[in-house]
């Protein structure tokens, strides 16, 4: 199929298309069953197959929304196994992959399956153990994934003539200076917020943050622009959050880190302020701990890379980038607490606020 024909597709697949695209992969292998996930926006389905080695389960995942540019989709069985062979970083094995498809939407590809557990929204049930031990490995983790070498530019990472690239197109345009592409998008992520954020369809109060506009575009447009220098541009991934890692909740150990198709090439900073906003708690965790998970992420990073430091320009980067972050999440607020409560929506407008009010004080 073409990239506009698969990407308006329903993500409901049939399973004689499940079990043809398994075949246009591994024509030896037979669909035994079909568990389709009901999370995310594009095609996920966990597969019973039997090959000649045996029977084993694996996970076909295949573009289907609008969300994903299939350029930058076809990425993600790539990464993955330059992840894989290039890094400690747990990730899945990718058996095949495919790229267009004259009859299954596409792009697709096949992956093993990984046992392990979705702590979403629920990290401070852990004991205090294995949380810090999923923080001492995200430094790791993406201290590995940053020494994989600096991109050419800045931009959104995608495939190009079959190989990965940072794409520049009218949509994903690349830059030369990373501060550049965060005041770009941030000063449009901001007016975002006088009618509902990213997500206005699902916004009960659309002009929930509208009266923190001016105060945040001015801030932004003053602060950003004097940034000290960025770092060269790496491989960032920019959705590194428990939602989007397997872990044995009893030891804290990763088993995989998932959704390799969004990635950017960006200053790491950037990388190590997002991170620290998805992972780090502090309205469920005290200030104390807070710092001290803090506290491993960043000596956990600072130990794998090789004369590398948190100077002050980078501390003073991620300060700022760290805004940004919450600025996104203000954004995203009516999808992602959708079905929340009136009362905890007002809560988590209550810990934007008390966030933002830092920066513009």
């Amino acid at each position: 199929m073409t990239d506009e024909s698969s990407s308006s597709l329903d993500a409901e697949v049939p399973d004689s298309a499940v079990r043809g695209m398994v075949l246009a992969i591994e024509p030896s292998w037979a669909v035994e069953s079909i568990e389709r996930s009901p999370y995310g926006t594009d095609f996920v389905a966990t597969l019973d197959v039997h090959t000649p080695d045996g029977d084993r389960t694996v996970v076909l995942k295949a573009t289907t929304a609008d969300l994903v540019d299939p350029r930058i989709a076809r990425s993600e069985p790539r990464l993955l196994r330059l992840v894989g062979g290039q890094t400690s970083i747990p990730v899945p094995t990718v058996f095949g992959y495919r790229d267009d498809h004259d009859e299954y939407p596409a792009p697709f590809y096949l992956m093993e399956h990984v046992d392990g557990e979705n702590v979403e929204g629920r990290p401070d049930e852990l004991s205090p153990s294995p949380r810090e031990e999923i923080l001492r490995q995200a430094g790791h983790h993406l201290a590995e994934l940053h020494e994989l070498g600096p991109r050419a530019a800045v931009g959104r990472v995608g495939v190009e003539d079959g190989d990965l690239a940072v794409l520049d197109t009218e949509e994903f345009p690349r830059y030369d200076d990373f501060r550049e592409r965060v005041l770009t998008e941030q000063l449009e992520t901001v007016e975002t917020l006088t009618s509902g954020g990213h997500f206005p369809d699902y916004a009960d109060d659309p002009e929930r943050f509208a009266d923190l506009v001016p105060d945040l575009r001015e801030y932004l447009r003053e602060t950003i622009p004097d940034l000290p220098d960025p770092d060269p541009p790496t491989y960032c991934h920019w959705d590194y959050r428990y939602g989007n890692l397997l872990v044995e909740p009893e030891t804290g150990e990763i088993r995989a880190v998932l959704d390799w198709a969004n990635l950017t090439a960006a200053d790491p900073a950037y990388n190590l302020a997002n991170a620290e906003s998805h992972l780090l708690t502090p309205a469920a965790d005290d200030e104390e701990r807070t710092e001290n998970l803090r506290r491993l992420f960043r000596t956990a990073y600072a130990d794998t890379r090789v004369d590398w430091s948190f100077d002050d320009a980078t501390r003073e980067r991620i300060r700022v980038y760290r805004l940004t972050c919450q600025v996104d999440a203000m954004s995203c607020l009516p999808l992602w607490y959708e079905d929340a409560t009136p009362e905890e929506k007002d809560r988590r407008e209550a810990e934007h606020r008390e966030f933002v009010a830092r920066y513009l004080e």
